[in-house]
């Protein structure tokens, strides 16, 4: 009986010491960033460097190292995989931003601590086939950091409704039609592109030409021309832009009865315009490949305003048309940079 209470001893102290190591273990809680790595790292994704930096860290691993205060204050320590001393500059300036941590505990008592973390730049372009299919297939929530480059491309197709003011006023009433627009704009939201427009507008009485030919009971009026525009206000589902506009601009006022017609009446001039466009994004942006860049799909609903002086070659016709209309748009906007989770 006594030979066996000393192993019964041996295993009664083994299991209180494990228990006692277990405890103490279970209760430290190393340091963390409070949203997750993932939050913590975006902090470094979002700095603009520039594209001499970007090459610099390009597939480059840098490990961080901070000391967490016991109220959870991160301070840097030290950086390791770069030693550009600007890239080094925008890292601790960014570091320097950083949300709080939830500190080291022992026992549920905070203290100070460390924490680690390494990320490696993406490289913008070296994705290859395989790299592109997992683009394109990624949601836009699936990414765990996306930059537009500022470059895009939009197509609008949309109705409007116009009047005129002015002489020509006097002759057409209220109607509406029809506009596309292709545009392009750069980093900086100043783009511009190329437009076509059709209207028709009743007649409310004969212009005043040396024809007795029955003139067309709503004379088409069809502009085309160039613009150029300027993103004023740009938030996360709306945006604003004002665009200037010069149009070459015909109007049909007498049918053409064939191709040998030459007593037909059109009117043609020119109508220098200033449009106002807002757009609302619809649903969630797409991830695409345009063109072999990288590139987010978005659907925006359009509405625009625009008043055109137009300047015709029969000054009964020439005055000012008001419109406003109602697009679809289609906006391509080119992306430079992206991480997926």
């Amino acid at each position: 009986m006594a030979q066996l209470k000393k192993p019964v001893f041996l295993v009664l102290l083994f299991l209180c010491l494990s228990a006692s190591a277990y405890s103490q273990t279970n209760g430290v809680e190393e340091a963390q960033p409070a949203g997750g790595v993932s939050t913590l790292a975006l902090e470094y994704f979002k700095i603009r460097f520039t594209r001499e930096q970007k090459k610099l860290l390009q597939n480059r691993d840098l490990e961080f190292l901070y000391s967490i205060a016991a109220d959870g204050t991160a301070t840097l320590e030290k950086i390791d995989g770069v030693t550009n001393p600007t890239i080094l500059d925008s890292l601790t300036l960014a570091s320097g931003r950083l949300h709080k941590f939830k500190p080291r505990k022992v026992n549920g008592v905070a203290e100070n601590g460390l924490y680690g973390m390494t990320i490696r730049f993406p490289s913008p372009m070296a994705m290859g086939i395989q790299g592109a299919q997992e683009y394109t297939q990624t949601a836009y929530e699936g990414f765990e950091y996306i930059h537009r480059s500022g470059q895009r491309f939009d197509i609008i197709f949309g109705g409007v409704a116009n009047t005129f003011l002015g002489k020509a006023g006097d002759y057409l009433g209220a109607g509406g039609g029809m506009k596309l627009e292709m545009l392009y704009a750069g980093k900086k939201g100043v783009g511009g592109g190329m437009l076509m427009s059709f209207y028709g507008n009743g007649l409310t009485q004969d212009f005043p030409i040396a024809s007795d030919r029955k003139q067309n009971a709503a004379p088409p009026t069809l502009m085309l021309g160039l613009a150029a525009n300027k993103m004023l206000a740009s938030k996360e589902r709306r945006e604003f832009l004002l665009q200037l506009e010069l149009n070459y601009v015909v109007q049909n006022i007498t049918p053409k009865e064939n191709e040998q017609d030459e007593n037909w009446t059109q009117f043609h001039g020119f109508s220098p315009g200033l449009v106002a466009h807002y757009a609302v994004q619809l649903g969630k942006p797409k991830a695409y490949y345009y063109y072999g860049t990288p590139s987010l799909y978005h659907h925006y609903l359009n509405f625009h305003v625009a008043l055109r002086p137009m300047f015709m070659n029969h000054r009964n016709a020439s005055g000012t048309m008001a419109e406003a209309g109602v697009s679809y748009r289609l906006g391509v906007h080119l992306v430079d940079e992206y991480r997926i989770k």
